[in-house]
């Protein structure tokens, strides 16, 4: 499977990496905004903007920059190669996924978001349209925050609404939050709470998801964060990859 990475920060990185050391991958190309010396990649693989003929020779691309980036390039990257999604709040414009899923739907494609920080995506994923209730929370040091909290001396309540409100606000800080909406009640039914806890040095995060069955799942989970991410997330998106690459992508339009 020839794979390209768009970003090459600790997520982009670590990506390539693993691209490298695994029989039956190949890198097909990395976007980055600037050249990285000694860089761990064939010669050529560098680029510098994406054309159809760089797509046309790729299987699968990960984003892993910003979604500014499938909001530029999303359907274009779709009419050549499925697409793994890092920066899920790119999805919460309803026009711009419907336009994703119809583009990949179109060129037989498939639009992938991993894991991430959402332990027990499978759980979840695995039983689409059945979930009536759906909350999820952060507390996260002011640090991990992007842009940061007025007042990073107070525990602060940043955010308390739908998951579709909190993408506008925090792109890079709730990618778990869109992913989890996705995957139960929708952007607008679930419930994200985002909090900044100067007390804090690792990142917690909490949801529930229950059924209409009445059947509940509730996760918890505790880390150390890696800028704006946890610092399990290289490890998640690899671990994604490999899901794919095994035909078992988790959470996927397309």
């Amino acid at each position: 499977m020839k794979i390209g990475v768009i970003g090459f920060g600790a997520i982009g990185k670590h990506v390539v990496d693993h691209i490298s050391a695994t029989d039956g991958l190949e890198l097909s190309f990395v976007l980055t905004r600037t050249p990285i010396p000694d860089a761990p990649w064939p010669d050529g693989a560098a680029i510098a903007a994406l054309t159809p003929a760089h797509l046309r020779a790729t299987d699968l691309v990960i984003e892993a920059a910003h979604p500014e980036i499938i909001a530029n390039h999303g359907a274009q990257i779709l009419e050549h190669a499925d697409l793994m999604v890092v920066s899920a709040g790119a999805l919460v414009d309803d026009r711009q996924r419907e336009n994703l899923i119809a583009t990949a739907r179109r060129h037989g494609r498939r639009i992938v978001v991993p894991y991430g920080a959402l332990a027990g995506l499978e759980a979840l994923a695995g039983r689409p349209s059945t979930w009536r209730s759906a909350s999820i929370t952060f507390v996260k040091p002011p640090h991990a925050f992007e842009p940061p909290p007025a007042d990073s001396t107070a525990v602060s309540v940043l955010y308390d609404g739908a998951v579709r409100g909190i993408a506008a606000r925090y792109p890079r800080n709730v990618n778990a939050m869109v992913t989890f909406a996705l995957a139960t009640a929708g952007l607008d039914a679930s419930r994200a709470v985002l909090i900044s806890d100067p007390s804090q040095t690792f990142a917690t995060l909490e949801f529930e998801a229950i059924g209409e069955d009445g059947g509940t799942l509730r996760v918890t989970k505790s880390q150390p964060m890696l800028g704006v991410s946890g610092s399990e997330m290289p490890d998640a998106i690899v671990h994604s990859l490999m899901m794919h690459v095994g035909g078992r992508p988790g959470l996927c339009f397309g």
